[in-house]
């Protein structure tokens, strides 16, 4: 599985977010969001701009900082 897809997985989760009211927010179809928590696609920088916002952070924090995704992982095994 791709960063991404482990991370969104992750602030989905930590958000409690499911994938269907991501796809209705952004009005992305839910098989691409599906296909990007599975790591079978990477959005395009377009997606991308509409994930962030939809949860707050900006494309950065979303698809390249790995802080997020450390955090999610030690909460996970506490």
């Amino acid at each position: 599985m791709s960063f991404f897809a482990t991370k969104l997985e992750m602030i989905l989760h930590e958000r409690n977010i499911s994938q269907s009211a991501l796809a209705r927010n952004t009005g992305v179809d839910k098989s691409l969001i599906n296909k990007w928590v599975k790591g079978r696609h990477i959005p395009s920088a377009h997606f991308m701009t509409k994930i962030a916002r939809e949860l707050s952070m900006t494309e950065q924090e979303v698809f390249f900082d790995s802080s997020f995704t450390s955090s999610c992982k030690d909460k996970k095994s506490t």
